[in-house]
């Protein structure tokens, strides 16, 4: 049974895992500053939040320029399946690519707590109408399916695979698992939010941990555990009984 411990082949240079640790640890920081420093969207009050966000203006723009680490998204994600490819290399390949499709599909998410500070400086009401129109069109319900459903099949991929391959500690496997549930309860903001995306920090750190120590495994690698047999066994010469 592979465990974390298990040695892969890897060709990822020294700047390569500090640059990959780095990914995943801006990303996983960025999540937690935003949904701690931006105030909660509310349920379909458009005007409470902007409110909320003309009240809170150095927070909100702290929480913007945070907010920007959360594009890394889709190539954490990425890296992160790249240490369960070689033993789960299905799970692992929705895991990622999944994961650049939902995090790119996160601009357009972001786009509205851009839109909400720029109308905290407006006319409020005039902004909220914005919001209700920009917020019901079918581009942005793409945007919405993408990545929200696409971010939670990513990530229960992710955390299966690692699992399954025990790349990483199989408690952090069941972080990322975890994640999108707490994130879907929260609202993806508040207290509850927070606490989601501190989850994925610390399943995000002991990635990275692991990138820093052994390295990224390459796709040869991947190749040879899937194709190499078991080792038959030799029996054990017979002993003569004179």
């Amino acid at each position: 049974m592979p465990t974390s411990d298990t040695p892969t082949a890897s060709s990822t240079s020294p700047v390569g895992r500090v640059l990959a640790a780095a990914c995943l640890l801006t990303t996983g920081l960025g999540a937690v500053l935003t949904t701690a420093l931006l105030p909660a969207s509310g349920e379909g009050d458009d005007i409470a939040a902007i409110d909320r966000f003309a009240a809170h203006a150095g927070r909100v723009d702290a929480g913007l320029a945070a907010e920007t680490l959360v594009l890394l998204l889709g190539a954490a994600t990425a890296v992160a399946a790249l240490l369960a490819f070689p033993r789960s290399r299905r799970l692992a390949s929705v895991a990622g690519w999944l994961g650049i499709i939902s995090g790119s599909a996160w601009i357009g998410l972001i786009s509205t707590d851009n839109l909400r500070a720029a109308a905290a400086d407006t006319d409020h009401t005039a902004g909220a109408a914005l919001m209700h129109q920009f917020s019901g069109s079918a581009q942005f319900q793409v945007f919405v399916l993408f990545s929200l459903v696409g971010g939670l099949v990513s990530m229960v991929c992710l955390g299966i695979a690692l699992w399954r391959s025990r790349a990483v500690p199989r408690w952090a496997a069941a972080l990322f698992v975890a994640y999108e549930p707490v994130n879907f309860a929260g609202g993806g903001s508040g207290a509850v939010g927070t606490i989601a995306n501190a989850l994925l920090l610390v399943g995000f750190a002991v990635c990275a941990v692991t990138i820093l120590r052994r390295g990224l495994p390459t796709l040869g690698a991947a190749r040879d555990l899937a194709t190499t047999p078991p080792a038959a066994s030799t029996p054990a010469p017979a002993v003569s009984v004179n």
